[in-house]
């Protein structure tokens, strides 16, 4: 399954492909905008919102749905940003809805849509926990937790977009491995770049903002990266749901992170299990997400 091109012709193709892709939609980047604003309020969300009517519509869906258990449906998306959702789960969701839409995925028949997202909120739970428990994490690293844990895996999406068949026969060969770390040799071995490598590049194109680049250029290249704290909170947070998912004895070791973060190894493992009532939230995001 080795990719034929070499290694320099591979990276510049993948370069070209990234620029080629759909640009972050409008939405995404005003949402982005939103991110260093700490007075940012319900009202401002709102109005950014209110310009996409698809999104809109998923977040009347969301706040109206089972797991809030209205007495009474919200009937605008003010009133389910204001009263229901609040402003940080929605800028997050409005990011990873815009970049959804930015993919297509059909050609890719091993890709799990549902899972896909599943992970990234369970990611994204975690890592906002693993952030709040940090005492030397800045308000940087806390205020972009839980979305950089969300888009982790964007180079994923973005090989499926790319090279569906190719990824299609990748992700088949990691679920017979059934390793941990299998998934980036077998992405390496046939594109010569691998998933986590393509979420920095594509953050990069998209112009993200450089926290977040520098957490998913920690994930790629930790030894080029030592020093990035965000970086340590998502690759903690990522490693431990990934953990929750196999036997303790095939856990991959939170050790070098624990160190970075000043925490315990057994607090960051504990940060991704959830509640039934956080598993049901979740879910709920998912189906949003995913329908």
């Amino acid at each position: 399954m080795s990719a034929k091109t070499n290694t320099s012709e591979t990276a510049t193709r993948f370069a070209q492909s990234i620029a080629a892709l759909p640009p972050l939609p409008a939405t995404a980047q005003e949402i982005l905008t939103c991110f260093g604003d700490e007075f940012i309020d319900a009202d401002k969300v709102t109005a950014v919102v209110q310009g996409d009517p698809g999104i809109c519509a998923k977040l009347l869906g969301l706040a109206n749905s089972a797991y809030f258990g209205l007495a009474e449906p919200v009937n605008s998306i003010g009133e389910a940003i204001a009263r229901v959702l609040g402003v940080d789960t929605v800028r997050s969701l409005v990011l990873a809805m815009a970049i959804q839409q930015s993919f297509n995925r059909k050609g890719c028949p091993a890709f799990d849509t549902e899972r896909f997202w599943q992970q990234s909120l369970l990611a994204a739970e975690c890592c906002k926990r693993i952030a709040a428990a940090d005492e030397a994490a800045d308000d940087s690293v806390r205020d972009l937790a839980y979305s950089t844990g969300l888009c982790h895996n964007l180079g994923l999406l973005a090989l499926v977009h790319m090279e569906p068949e190719r990824v299609s026969n990748v992700l088949r060969a990691h679920a017979e491995r059934d390793e941990s770390d299998s998934l980036s040799k077998l992405f390496l071995d046939e594109f010569a770049t691998d998933h986590k490598i393509m979420t920095g590049e594509l953050a990069r194109v998209w112009s993200l903002p450089a926290p977040m680049i520098g957490a998913y250029q920690y994930r790629a290249f930790p030894q080029s990266h030592c020093d990035e704290r965000l970086g340590a909170v998502v690759a903690a947070g990522v490693t431990a749901v990934e953990n929750t998912e196999v036997e303790p004895e095939r856990r991959v070791s939170l050790n070098t992170w624990a160190v970075m973060l000043g925490l315990e190894e057994e607090d960051l493992q504990a940060m991704a299990e959830l509640s039934d009532k956080q598993k049901e939230r979740v879910q709920s995001l998912v189906s949003n997400l995913t329908r």
